[in-house]
């Protein structure tokens, strides 16, 4: 404890090196919280400590059963930071978590294997889902909804999203709106289509911003709002994807041309 009030300030002060020294007091009582602290510190090249002392830290923390260290660990082999680089390593260690019932690292194998085998991957997604991991349902419910080598199911994916979405993924809301927006796998209703895109608008996500901007300017599910629509629109910015952002341009000019410019301009000031 006094290393970790040491090492965040929480008296008033930041000491990298005295947090190093407590720690390593602790280490010598085998503690395993203070080895994944020195390894943290070893990653992010604190007190002194390098990547190669992460890898003794956190191999050390991972024999105690530390799933977060399996983790960390694995990243180091995987990149061949402070230790020569070792895939099999990698996914031995994040195996291991994973039987340990880590959600997290049951989620990174199935990112290790979305480009080379989708389908296992998929498992491992669905698994992580069922154990409450919403970022991999929002990537499971993508997968059964998108051609991934993945028979589409309906159903599958808007449960999947419904539960990302539940769980506060602002992505997760967008997509489940159109989802209950178009009536596929999910109710159809327009009224809650446009609260999902509310909800996905205000958490940061850009393609919900846009939704609810276009929501709003055309008046369904929700009360017309051209100000709102015209804001929400600016607020989504530009994506990588040329025929979104010709949607979005779309719309922005077509109220452009149409709202008069005393409420366009409120709705800039808001930004």
């Amino acid at each position: 404890m006094a290393g970790y009030i040491l090492r965040y300030g929480k008296a008033g002060r930041t000491d990298m090196m005295a947090a190093r020294s407590w720690y390593e007091k602790a280490t010598v009582k085998g503690h395993p919280d203070a080895l994944v602290a020195l390894g943290e510190m070893g990653i992010r090249g604190q007190g002194g400590l390098t990547k190669t002392d992460a890898v003794s830290y956190l191999t050390r923390a991972a024999d105690a059963g530390r799933t977060d260290a399996m983790r960390a660990l694995s990243d180091l082999y995987r990149t061949g930071q402070g230790v020569s680089s070792d895939a099999d390593e990698s996914q031995r260690l994040l195996k291991q978590a994973s039987q340990s019932f880590d959600t997290e690292a049951t989620k990174r194998l199935g990112d290790s294997l979305f480009e080379s085998d989708p389908k296992t991957a998929l498992k491992h997604y669905e698994a992580a889902a069922k154990a409450g991991n919403i970022e991999a349902a929002y990537i499971a419910g993508v997968m059964y909804a998108e051609n991934f080598e993945i028979r589409p199911d309906s159903d599958r994916s808007a449960a999947l999203l419904r539960q990302a979405a539940l769980g506060g993924h602002a992505a997760a809301m967008a997509d489940y709106g159109l989802l209950v927006y178009q009536g596929y796998g999910a109710e159809k209703s327009i009224e809650a289509a446009a609260e999902w895109f509310r909800k996905s608008a205000e958490g940061g996500d850009a393609e919900g911003q846009f939704l609810y901007a276009f929501t709003l300017a055309k008046g369904e599910g929700v009360s017309q709002n051209l100000e709102d629509a015209y804001y929400w629109v600016l607020k989504s910015g530009e994506s990588a994807v040329d025929e979104y952002d010709a949607d979005k341009r779309a719309l922005r000019e077509r109220l452009e041309a149409n709202v008069d410019g005393a409420i366009l301009a409120r709705a800039r000031a808001k930004l």
